[in-house]
């Protein structure tokens, strides 16, 4: 595909979004989905699957459309009407919030001492050891007590009605996981996050500022991902149309523009990737058929990716699935992601 200066619209949805809230929200599993089709060819399909599924509301839903097999087999199977249009960013939000403890502990106080966690994997490699052995090494609920007191500690809103996690009894929890743990590899992850807290004390500083970031919010990421991954793919500057969602607020976005136009900031220690992303704007779902379909995209790549976490998903399902999966989506249960990850590169 050759360059070229107009500018394409990617219109984004998500399912499965509870904010920061990773360890006891609505779903395991956030999908956030994109999508670039024309606009005649949408207002078509859509009309078709109004017809198809006897939609009555006045936009067509995901939970119009997923209770017809047929009408999901037309969109996703192999020469599927969304096939090659669509890609999802799949969050496992277990495994992300474990990998914001190396990112917003570890990597904070190895970046300090002058070592970057991030070149050769290391940073990596400590997620996927503290996510893999961690159940088997405190127990599935020391795991879960410890996960959760992180992100409850490091959220910038707590739940109405939920105790905030403080520093001291979330580092309380840290000394004695650190002691009870059964696997090496779970017991120097521990040993590095108790020798953090200074870190922890200055993050919630910030927050009480309000000067913090909603670092625990997946959506930030998973837009920069879709995004940059559409660039490559159209070689063409982009602007993002997103469903009305409240957590995109104004500063995140501005960061976001920023990051994608300028690069990571000096001292991140990570790729310094830089695409023209023009702009992002909400979008009444209503008004566009192109986020109706985005929206269905996402819901049923949710559903299936969270019936592969649970060992009862339908291998036609996941095959479907498994062509619309964006393939850096933050998933850390090895047998599930071998189900659903994609097969074949959507970036030529």
């Amino acid at each position: 595909m050759t360059a070229t200066t107009d500018i394409a619209e990617i219109f984004c949805d998500e399912s499965g979004h509870d904010g920061e809230n990773l360890m006891a929200g609505t779903t395991p599993v956030l999908a956030h989905s994109s999508l670039h089709m024309d606009l005649a060819e949408a207002t078509d399909l859509v009309a078709y699957l109004r017809r198809k599924t006897k939609a009555q509301s006045p936009e067509l839903k995901a939970s119009d459309v997923l209770r017809n097999g047929q009408a999901i087999d037309e969109l996703f199977g192999a020469n599927g009407k969304l096939v090659g249009h669509v890609q999802v960013y799949l969050v496992e939000k277990a495994n992300f919030a474990v990998g914001k403890i190396i990112d917003l502990l570890i990597e904070e106080e190895a970046y300090r001492r002058g070592i970057n966690l991030y070149a050769g994997g290391t940073a990596k490699q400590m997620a996927d050891d503290l996510y893999e052995y961690g159940p088997r090494a405190l127990g599935a609920e020391g795991w879960n007590d410890l996960v959760s007191g992180f992100t409850s500690l490091m959220r910038t809103k707590q739940r109405k009605g939920g105790e905030k996690e403080t520093v001291d009894s979330f580092f309380e929890k840290v000394d004695t996981y650190r002691l009870k743990s059964r696997r090496d590899k779970v017991s120097r992850v521990l040993e590095l996050v108790w020798r953090t807290r200074h870190h922890a004390d200055a993050f919630q500083v910030a927050i009480a500022e309000g000067l913090a970031l909603k670092t625990l919010d997946p959506l930030q990421t998973t837009l920069y991902q879709l995004a940059l991954t559409w660039h490559r793919k159209l070689k063409q500057p982009l602007i993002i149309m997103h469903d009305e969602q409240t957590a995109l607020t104004e500063p995140l976005l501005k960061m976001l523009l920023k990051v994608a136009n300028e690069g990571t900031p000096r001292g991140f220690n990570l790729p310094n990737y830089k695409f023209p992303l023009v702009d992002v704007k909400h979008i009444d779902s209503k008004t566009d058929p192109r986020i109706q379909l985005a929206d269905i995209t996402a819901g049923f790549t949710r559903q299936v990716a969270e019936s592969a976490l649970a060992g009862t998903a339908e291998d036609k399902r996941l095959e479907q699935a498994s062509r619309l999966v964006h393939f850096n989506s933050i998933w850390g249960d090895g047998k599930s992601w071998e189900q659903i990850r994609p097969r074949e590169m959507f970036v030529a």
